[in-house]
């Protein structure tokens, strides 16, 4: 995996879901409902407590009644699909890929999509995927158009668009405000207004899926991230964040939090090696956890970034993306996210130096991530999936735990109108 892995420049794979906030319910209508949609683990049909004659609930709304039948709708259909899918079309989702240069065959992209099932792909500029000829919108939605007829099921297309260092837009839109930049304007109508209309260009391209915002905390410096943080304090990053995430998400885009636990306090870069965030329990709850804490309740983010980091308060062993207590332990459990959850790239060498790509990645669903992000060709791609199947022949994962990653996938594909019911 070294090797290949050289070959994408260096860069920040920035590479959920909705949290699922259950809509009230009268008990006598025995279904779940979700403010958002619902995930797998929490869709079940819930029991009547016995009411008091006295008792008087009110009726819901229109809105909600609806909400509550379309949720319904879309896990009756996922659960359809899923017990209908292969092994090797249920792994293919749980893989988002890249591809090198602009050419769709050679490249193994569409062999990767077509026969290898892929849930999704990202476009990157410094994969030299927006080098001419496409570098014209028309191009480059005629290739999305091209991926999503030859997918066995829709594909999540994502590319990294930040604003400022990371804009992967600058090729069709110029130069665009980063997050410090947005935040420094006093103004959360900017960043809200900057997510929309990201969202718009998206969508112009074929790409449905943005892997932003970011939502560490600046709090080192000189920063790592340099002006791609909102601010120094979590209820500022929240707030900034929050908008241009809205901007994305009221639009038909999916956001993505990131890089979580936080990289607000690192001083090495992981594409070079495995930095260390020594804080301890209680300063991460107050400042690196505090926007997602945020941001889960309030904008229900369709998905969350884990990332290559190792923070010994919540794991001395493990970088953080390949570790069940901080993704099943902290995000899961603690902070109660149940939405789609995707790697940083695992080809970074904070990774690489220590595992293969086909391990990180069976440690990285163990760990309670859904999608991988790292494989860029049709030969790592087999690997990957040939490891996630010895995994589960040798117990390390289970079935279920697979049914559960595509599902959340689907779910969030169902709930931005990507896989249509």
């Amino acid at each position: 995996m070294m090797g290949e892995s050289q070959c994408v420049a260096r860069k920040y794979k920035i590479a959920y879901s909705h949290i699922l906030c259950l809509l009230c319910c009268l008990a006598f209508l025995l279904t779940a409902c979700s403010t958002g949609f619902p995930a797998s683990a929490s869709r079940s049909t819930a029991t009547p407590s016995p009411m008091s004659t006295h008792t008087r609930l009110p009726s819901p709304t229109p809105t909600e009644s609806a909400a509550a039948k379309l949720a319904q709708q879309q896990a009756t259909k996922v659960d359809e699909i899923v017990n209908g899918m292969s092994l090797e079309q249920k792994l293919g989702q749980l893989l988002l890929v890249e591809y090198l240069g602009q050419d769709y065959q050679a490249s193994g992209l569409q062999q990767m999509i077509s026969q290898q099932f892929v849930g999704g792909f990202m476009y990157q500029e410094s994969n030299h995927n927006f080098d001419s000829p496409y570098d014209q919108t028309s191009k480059v939605l005629a290739f999305s158009r091209q991926a999503m007829h030859d997918a066995h099921l829709p594909l999540l297309i994502a590319t990294d668009q930040e604003g400022g260092l990371v804009n992967r837009l600058r090729t069709f839109h110029g130069d665009l405000p980063s997050a410090e930049e947005m935040a420094a304007s006093g103004n959360p109508q900017v960043p809200l207004q900057q997510g929309t209309q990201a969202a718009k260009w998206l969508r112009d391209l074929g790409i449905n899926a943005d892997l932003a915002p970011v939502v560490d905390v600046h709090t080192v410096d000189p920063p790592i991230l340099e002006s791609r943080m909102f601010g120094k304090d979590p209820q500022t990053v929240a707030t900034y964040a929050g908008a241009f995430l809205q901007g994305l998400q009221t639009n038909d885009v999916a956001g993505c939090l990131k890089h979580f636990p936080g990289l607000g306090a690192i001083t090495s870069d992981p594409h070079d090696d495995l930095p260390v965030v020594n804080r301890s329990m209680t300063d991460l709850e107050k400042i690196d956890l505090a926007p997602y804490k945020l941001l889960i309740q309030q904008d229900y983010p369709a998905m969350i970034m884990s990332t290559d980091v190792l923070v010994p308060a919540l794991d001395p062993n493990l970088p953080a993306e390949l570790s069940p207590k901080t993704i099943n332990g902290i995000l899961r459990d603690q902070l109660g996210y149940d939405g789609v959850v995707v790697t940083d790239g695992l080809y970074m060498q904070g990774i690489s130096d220590r595992w293969s790509l086909s391990e990180s990645a069976v440690l990285a669903i163990a760990a309670g991530n859904d999608i991988i992000e790292g494989p860029f060709t049709p030969s790592q791609v087999a690997d990957v999936v040939t490891a996630l199947k010895q995994a589960i022949q040798q117990g390390r994962i289970s079935i279920q735990r697979i049914d559960q990653s595509v599902e959340r996938i689907l779910l969030m594909k169902a709930h931005y109108g990507i896989l249509t019911m």
